[in-house]
């Protein structure tokens, strides 16, 4: 029986929300304000590129501020690892666009779907479980067409 078991994540790439810190988020913030900055430069006041990229930045400030109060206040419950987690992915749904652009990290800027390492162990398990399942009927499949 063979088992297929994912590599280990490189030390700095990003895996689960326990895992995030408020660099990242101060990083991927500034990376979307330069983006955003640069908008508006190249428009008028007056124009819709101008008032597009002001309108991203008032955005991109209320989506910032659940990530940061979900450090501020975290009180170690796995609700606010989820609280985080939610928050963080909506505000990488707003950057992944540039993600082959120079500057955006791949490594930490992405979206997570576990709140902690022992939440990445339990899928890891799962996935492996399954796999065993679906190769044992696959085997069994294949001696009964025999």
């Amino acid at each position: 029986m063979s088992t297929v078991t994912e590599p280990a994540a490189p030390a700095d790439e990003l895996t689960h929300a326990a895992a995030l810190t408020e660099a990242d988020v101060e990083a991927l913030e500034a990376f979307l304000s330069a983006r955003f900055d640069e908008l508006r430069s190249a428009g008028r006041v007056d124009s819709d590129t101008y008032h597009a990229a002001y309108a991203l930045q008032r955005v991109l400030r209320d989506l910032v501020k659940p990530v940061r109060d979900s450090f501020r206040y975290d009180d170690g419950s796995p609700e606010f690892l989820e609280a985080r987690l939610r928050h963080w992915n909506r505000l990488h749904r707003v950057a992944e666009c540039w993600e082959n652009t120079d500057g955006y990290d791949r490594g930490r800027w992405v979206y997570l779907t576990h709140r902690d390492a022992s939440d990445v162990a339990r899928s890891a398990e799962y996935a492996r479980r399954r796999e065993e399942e679906q190769a044992a009927y696959e085997r069994d499949r294949l001696l009964r067409s025999l």
